[in-house]
């Protein structure tokens, strides 16, 4: 039977619609790889602004030197997997959103009996906070730290407990954005069912807190409260249908209720959906679906309920050659949201983008590739209007 994992989604990437293509390494070579790496990014609206609002140059090129890695290594009956990047952006006209940007992802599976595991992850990620979200052109590095494990096994028969805990939070390197700093702790326990034919079963409760530690209740003309307390409960249930296809689902019941009383609370169905489909061994198409509440920065809001959907597709062209395409969508409802950034209330917001890329390897160890993005938002408040296209060169040298 082939065994499924639950991914955990990064933050970054579920709110942002998408990582980008170059960021996407799903099963790293074993062992230690490294590759500087140049990209240029050229947007058309790099200040993520409304036409009807700003007029004048709103494009921009940015320039990330950066070194990538990637290391894999089998420890005896233990296994450990880190990918990330470091550079640096500079960018031609706007100097001032200059910034850091740092990602890594690492995950391990630690055998601790038999057939059970501690799977712990980590994931970083510092860059310019997106200026679609903070509503003013400001410099402002955000910088998240993200920390999880899950005690589970996988036993191919029978029934086992599942524990899992969670630690995240950003920080804004600007005064002026640090009411907008989070921390989300979370724990979630579940029973699981497990039969070859059928696949995987939970049952699941998991409670959130969502914080901000540098807001004030005190300010009452202000709406947003210093946090909300979420709880979850649902089944969950995965799948490896055939060599071809695998999929996992979940549906359950989502409560959240703010700590300020001046702050709706929440009460709905959630649920998440997410299914690979390989047609051919060169080709994948993934699925991802989701509606969830989440702590998120720089939004000025105590909470968001957030639906996404997302379709990528992959397809291997030759030994050297590689092309990508996708679509994804999210809608945001915005719950206690704070007036600073905007004298009127967003209420929802709805976020589509598209995507293609093409990867070539000009010699064994020289890789080039190009990314093209379109993407528009719609709002009730103009200046969180926007549409946006940009392509990014890249090209890297494995050493």
């Amino acid at each position: 039977m082939t065994r499924l994992h639950y991914a955990r989604l990064p933050l970054a990437c579920s709110i942002v619609l998408g990582c980008p293509a170059f960021a996407q390494v799903e099963v790293p070579p074993d062992g230690l790889t490294v590759a500087p790496t140049v990209r240029m990014l050229y947007d058309d609206n790099v200040l993520r602004q409304s036409d009807d609002l700003v007029s004048g140059d709103k494009d921009d090129l940015r320039v990330t030197p950066a070194l990538d890695a990637t290391f894999r290594k089998n420890l005896g009956v233990h296994q450990v997997t880190v990918v990330g990047s470091l550079g640096y952006d500079f960018h031609q006209r706007y100097s001032n959103l200059d910034r850091e940007r740092v990602t890594l992802t690492a995950k391990g599976d630690v055998k601790v009996s038999a057939l059970c595991y501690l799977r712990p992850s980590a994931r970083l990620n510092f860059a310019q906070a997106d200026l679609a979200d903070q509503g003013m052109i400001v410099g402002n590095s955000e910088r998240t730290q993200d920390y999880a494990v899950t005690a589970e096994c996988d036993k191919p028969y029978g029934y086992y407990p599942v524990i899992k805990l969670g630690y995240l939070q950003t920080n804004n390197s600007v005064d002026s954005r640090r009411p907008f700093d989070i921390r989300t702790r979370s724990a979630g326990i579940g029973i699981a069912y497990s039969k070859a034919s059928l696949g995987d079963i939970r049952l699941m409760f998991n409670v959130e807190a969502f914080r901000r530690p540098h807001w004030s209740d005190e300010t009452s003309e202000l709406r947003m409260s210093r946090g909300a307390d979420n709880y979850r409960v649902g089944i969950e249930f995965k799948r490896a249908v055939a060599p071809r296809l695998s999929w996992s689902a979940g549906i359950g019941y989502i409560h959240t209720k703010a700590r300020d009383e001046r702050v709706d609370d929440y009460s709905g169905l959630g649920y998440h959906a997410g299914a690979v489909y390989r047609p051919s061994p060169r080709t994948s198409l993934t699925f991802d679906g989701s509606r969830s509440t989440s702590n998120q920065s720089n939004t000025g809001a105590t909470y968001i309920v957030l639906t996404n959907f997302s379709l990528r597709g992959n397809a291997t062209l030759s030994s050297r050659s590689s092309i990508q395409a996708g679509a994804s969508y999210a809608r945001r409802q915005f719950k206690g949201e704070l007036l600073i950034d905007t004298d009127m209330m967003r209420g929802t917001d709805e976020t589509t983008a598209l995507n293609a890329g093409y990867r070539f390897a000009l010699r064994s160890r020289l890789t080039a590739g190009v990314d093209v993005r379109h993407e528009w938002r719609e709002s009730a408040v103009e200046r969180y209007r926007y549409k946006s296209t940009s392509m990014m060169l890249s090209l890297g040298l494995t050493l």
